[in-house]
């Protein structure tokens, strides 16, 4: 997603016709989709609006397909910096040393990621401990 991001930044014009273009599509789209939802429609009242039902369930059910489907892209696009590291330390691209300092930080990093996203029990306990006491 971010480089078709970056790609409307440094080509405007390029973007602009591309929305255009693809706007014009779906346009057209619709409209082949909907004139024989409109037929229908002219000839029994029921049909129509049962085939504009199952347009837009057909149409909901592809929305909920594509968006799994960029949920997966996204979540197969991050890796654990871990194995990230391992796989390099194999390949032979880092020392012992640089393996080892560059695992300590990985961990380290991680430790106050977790300290700052949970709470502090023992702070919280002892105002208990305060509160009772007085």
């Amino acid at each position: 997603m971010d480089s078709w991001l970056s790609w409307l930044r440094d080509h405007p014009v390029g973007g602009a016709l591309l929305i255009l273009a693809g706007g014009g599509i779906g346009l057209a789209v619709l409209s082949v989709l909907l004139v024989p939802v409109f037929i229908l429609a002219e000839a029994n009242a029921v049909l129509g609006f049962g085939a504009f039902l199952l347009l837009l369930v057909a149409g909901g059910f592809g929305i909920q397909q594509l968006r799994n489907t960029d949920d997966d892209a996204e979540s197969a696009e991050a890796v654990d910096p871990v194995t990230e590291l391992e796989s390099r330390y194999v390949r032979g691209e880092l020392s012992d040393e640089e393996f080892e300092h560059r695992l300590d930080r990985i961990v380290e990093t991680e430790d106050a990621i977790n300290r700052a996203t949970k709470p502090d029990r023992t702070r919280s306990k002892s105002r208990e401990v305060d509160t009772e006491r007085t």
